[in-house]
């Protein structure tokens, strides 16, 4: 198999011939931390689509948008039973202006600004999001239009003409306009809190593509300084809620590509009970930990993103940080971070029996880590040694049929989990997993 280095952006992308994605590397993470803090920084309120300089939300060219969640046997960026009811996930936006310092979980994702990924090359996540709240909106499907509508009025649709003119027309909405509050002031008045009145279901949601409601957000969550016990997180310090509709079609797989990093609290974060729990407390769970799961999980899935710390008592511009010790996967030589799996891998030549011609063998001798995790993480395990040696000459020039070699490392693995080393040669056929065992793990052309 030929195999293509290309360079896009700051991404490389391995892939064959066939262009079937392999494995998406983000070579300079530091990079990618500098972006995020630029882009936290950056207080712009005039964002436009560059083509056809259609207004849009602040969230298109400036703030940093995440999504925060718990670690379990599911991947994290998939919808979750409640999200599929609710037709859309929750996100919190933050940036320079805001003084949000607590999120709803220690760990999460986060997103290029559409912006920014357009400017790179990259997948830009610029449709779908519907609308924002100025604090927790207690959203679920008893709010109609993916968590935008007023609670618990399953009456309620918005209207049927969009409210803004760009690419986002479709879905963009919120209930703030239709109950005639335009600025922070109107805000402030009609949603005081209180036991009888609790901002988390009360409160409307702001246009996600209406500038002028995203600089009533930000006024409008500044003015609370303080809470009260029945509007727990109506306070500056906490989290808002941006919503985004399921992609069509989707579990939520196809947000893998979307990602840019994750991330993670320090410790002593707190961790939020969400609806959709069941109603039971939440566990606490460590952030540097879920991050370097999170961080396996997709990679195995073919995308390696670093993992960066969120530390808001930190300056603003150093909101976000890169530490090579926080890595769970390789990202590449330039990164710092010393291989996870694969300790060494040698090549070789021998004669071939049943050819009579030369042909090459890898060595790999897997570290202490991989030989603990080789059942439950032999997709990193190939991925990384792929990274490491997919693109020497022997491997790219020698494996005629792809997926041979990842083949033979899953045939070792399954039956001969004790070896202290793997062999691996690049030349044999692409077989079933009941012909390689059969085969020893050593399959030869028919």
């Amino acid at each position: 198999m030929r195999r293509i280095v290309c360079v896009i952006a700051l991404f490389v992308t391995f892939i064959n011939t066939a262009c079937a994605l392999e494995l998406a590397v983000d070579p300079n993470p530091q990079a990618t931390a500098q972006r995020l803090n630029d882009s936290y920084n950056r207080t712009v309120n005039d964002c436009k689509e560059p083509d056809t300089g259609a207004t849009r939300g602040h969230y298109y060219c400036s703030g940093v948008t995440l999504r925060m969640v718990n670690d379990g046997p599911f991947l994290p960026w998939t919808y979750s039973p409640y999200a599929l009811q609710t037709g859309a996930t929750s996100w919190t936006w933050i940036r320079k202006d805001l003084s949000i310092s607590v999120l709803a979980h220690p760990a999460g994702f986060v997103l290029n600004t559409p912006a920014d990924a357009q400017a790179l090359g990259l997948p830009a996540l610029d449709k779908g999001w519907t609308c924002i709240y100025t604090f927790d909106g207690f959203t679920g499907p008893d709010r109609n239009w993916y968590g935008c509508g007023p609670f618990n009025d399953k009456s309620f649709a918005p209207p049927t003409q969009p409210s803004t003119q760009n690419k986002n027309e479709e879905w963009a909405f919120g209930t703030c306009a239709l109950q005639n509050v335009t600025n922070a002031e109107q805000w402030k008045q009609k949603y005081p809190g209180g036991p009888q009145q609790p901002i988390q279901t009360t409160q409307c949601s702001w246009n996600a593509e209406v500038p002028a409601q995203w600089d009533a957000m930000i006024a409008a969550h500044e003015a609370r300084a303080t809470t009260t016990a029945s509007d727990y997180f109506a306070e500056r310090k906490y989290f808002n809620e941006f919503m985004l509709k399921n992609l069509p079609g989707s579990d939520g797989s196809e947000m893998k590509r979307y990602i840019a990093a994750i991330i993670y609290l320090p410790t002593g974060a707190q961790n939020f009970g969400v609806r959709g729990d069941n109603g039971k407390a939440a566990a606490q769970q460590s952030g540097i930990d879920n991050a370097r799961r999170f961080q396996l999980k997709l990679y195995q899935e073919g995308y390696a993103v670093p993992v960066l710390r969120i530390d808001f008592s930190k300056p603003a511009q150093q909101r976000f940080s890169y530490n090579p010790v926080d890595q769970f996967v390789w990202l590449g030589e330039g990164s710092g971070v010393p291989r996870q799996y694969i300790d060494s891998a040698t090549w070789s030549q021998f004669t071939d029996n049943v050819t009579g011609q030369k042909v090459s063998s890898l060595k790999v001798i897997p570290t202490a880590r991989g030989k603990t995790y080789q059942v439950n993480d032999r997709k990193a395990i190939y991925l990384e040694l792929q990274q490491f040696k997919g693109a020497d000459k022997q491997w790219r020039d020698e494996e005629k049929m792809p997926g041979s070699m990842e083949s033979q490392l899953n045939c070792i693995i399954n039956n001969y989990p004790d070896r202290a080393d793997w062999n691996l040669e690049p030349f044999r056929p692409l077989v079933s997993a009941s012909e390689a065992k059969a085969a020893g793990c050593n399959p030869v052309a028919k």
